[in-house]
């Protein structure tokens, strides 16, 4: 039922061996807020979303950095309304001296990844031209889409 369904995350934890420069991603390029510290723990939190609203930077000193396997994400993405506000955010980024890609066409939405100081991979991504380009909503999750390249 639609109660029961899966509407978005609460919440992602970073482990991070420092967190200043993160901290500041999220504050200056993201417009996050710092909402509260305890010890170690620091949560980061947008009123520019329902879902999804908070960040949360754990310090852990002599953490190793995570390999891409069992128990990782690959990246945390961002969402923008559209391809203006992508590239908005992109020259922000640029602004904030980090490298970040092209914009990258997945048919379904437009993407730009780069990695924040901590390490972690950040995607900011479209929510056009969405998921009804090839079907309708009403027929969404009915028969396998998958974008031209595959």
């Amino acid at each position: 039922t639609a109660q029961n369904v899966i509407k978005g995350f609460h919440n992602v934890t970073l482990t991070l061996n420092f967190i200043e420069e993160t901290a500041a991603v999220l504050t200056e390029i993201f417009g996050y807020k710092k909402v509260k510290t305890e010890g170690s723990f620091h949560r980061y939190g947008t009123d520019a979303v329902e879902n999804a609203a908070f960040v949360d930077l754990f310090i852990l000193p002599d953490a190793y950095r995570g390999i891409n396997s069992v128990g990782t994400n690959h990246h945390v993405a961002f969402r923008v309304k559209d391809e203006e506000s992508l590239m908005a955010m992109r020259e922000k980024v640029l602004q904030h001296g980090l490298q970040i890609t092209e914009k990258i066409n997945r048919d379904y939405f437009y993407s730009l990844y780069f990695r924040e100081p901590g390490g972690v991979l950040f995607e900011i991504a479209t929510d056009n031209p969405g998921f009804a380009t090839d079907e309708t909503v009403e027929e969404l999750g009915s028969t396998l889409q998958l974008p031209d390249r595959y």
